[in-house]
């Protein structure tokens, strides 16, 4: 058996056979989409580099600051349906609602109402109620003062309209220097202010008052 003098080392042995490598044709494909592939990738990067101080600058315009609290609004505390309860002097539970309550950490016993009302029991055990625009409530004073649209309502269906009152929830009295005007099964009444007392049992309009009384009609015998 010959040997081909290509195989033939240096000594005159034979050199061993060199392995053939057999490339597949999915390396192939690889290889081609990677030689079409990478170029592209690299112009990319080139451009990202080149653009980057732009592209930094216009991130942060993107960045978002943190909200700014107004250190007076933190100071202020805000209550949505406030509702305060006590008891008056005689025993009798009230209550003091407001759609909305805020107090300052630096005022405890004073409480800004939107929408307050206050409701009473009166000494015959009937009921009385007030309520406004705003208001000024004291818990510890148990006293509340109504501004704006005041108006007072009795269980008998007494009405009774005002700009202002002072209510001392703890005595069960209210009053008032402002004009007054109210109605009822009993007629129509005006004044120039308004004392309650009793909770409401008893109210005294001062200053020039002036009533008319509502007929009532006589019972078929």
């Amino acid at each position: 058996m010959s040997v081909p003098q290509d195989d033939i080392g240096a000594v005159g042995r034979p050199l061993p056979l060199r392995p053939r490598i057999i490339v597949g044709r999915g390396y192939s494909r690889f290889v081609g989409l990677a030689k079409r592939v990478l170029p592209g990738v690299a112009v990319i990067l080139l451009l990202l580099v080149a653009m980057w101080p732009h592209l930094e600058a216009e991130i942060e315009h993107v960045h978002f600051s943190a909200p700014r609290i107004d250190p007076r609004e933190a100071q202020d505390l805000r209550m949505v349906n406030a509702r305060y309860t006590g008891i008056d002097r005689q025993n009798r539970p009230f209550v003091v609602t407001a759609e909305v309550a805020r107090q300052n950490p630096n005022l405890d016993d004073l409480v800004a109402l939107e929408g307050p009302k206050g409701d009473l029991t009166t000494a015959s055990g009937n009921w009385f109620e007030l309520d406004a625009y705003t208001g000024l409530y004291q818990p510890d004073a148990q006293l509340l003062d109504l501004f704006g649209k005041v108006e007072l309502f009795q269980d008998k269906g007494n009405e009774f309209h005002t700009d202002s009152a002072h209510v001392d929830m703890a005595k069960g009295a209210a009053e008032g220097n402002d004009p007054i005007d109210g109605q009822g099964s009993f007629g129509h009444v005006t004044g120039q202010g308004f004392r309650i007392r009793d909770h409401g049992d008893i109210i005294v309009f001062t200053g020039h008052a002036h009533l008319e009384l509502s007929p009532h009609e006589k019972e078929v015998p």
